[in-house]
């Protein structure tokens, strides 16, 4: 095959790669909606978590292919630069456009973990003062039910 049809594999494939990394960001942003309502939307966090996991393996997939051709081609580019200037060049767009949205859904990643720890703790919080409370009403109750039977005996006995 022509070095030139395997350049233009990897300029596709970088293609592929921005509008698969669009969407992980489009979904990125709606988990962090999805955390911020009030009560949370677990469900369609959970779901949002579901489709991000396959993007993320097609993701994969097209980063092995295109370092399997890069591997290919690369002695061919380097050696040719002024023949592939203009793919090169179309090349180093694509890739500043992938790093940048890297950049932006690790950023999203990051105030979204935040955003669940933060959850999550107040859930933990939740359970803990429902468990005391729980705790506390039982052995509120223990003791009526001790006192009741001890005050009926002395008002047994005064009589």
């Amino acid at each position: 095959m022509d070095n030139a049809i395997y350049v233009h594999i990897l300029i596709d494939t970088l293609t592929k790669k921005n509008s698969l990394l669009d969407k992980l960001i489009q979904i990125t942003t709606m988990q962090e909606e999805y955390i911020t309502l009030t009560p949370p939307d677990i469900d369609n966090f959970e779901t949002s978590l579901n489709e991000k996991e396959t993007l993320i393996e097609k993701i994969n997939e097209l980063d092995e292919g295109f370092e399997k051709i890069y591997e290919h081609v690369k002695e061919e580019i380097t050696s040719n630069k002024i023949n592939h200037k203009e793919d090169i060049l179309e090349l180093q767009s694509l890739i500043k456009q992938v790093t940048e949205k890297s950049a932006k859904l690790q950023a999203l990643e990051i105030r979204n973990k935040k955003s669940l720890e933060i959850f999550f703790s107040n859930k933990k919080k939740e359970i803990k003062d429902f468990k005391q409370s729980s705790k506390t009403a039982s052995n509120y109750y223990k003791n009526m039910m001790n006192q009741q039977s001890g005050e009926s005996y002395f008002l047994d006995k005064k009589n």
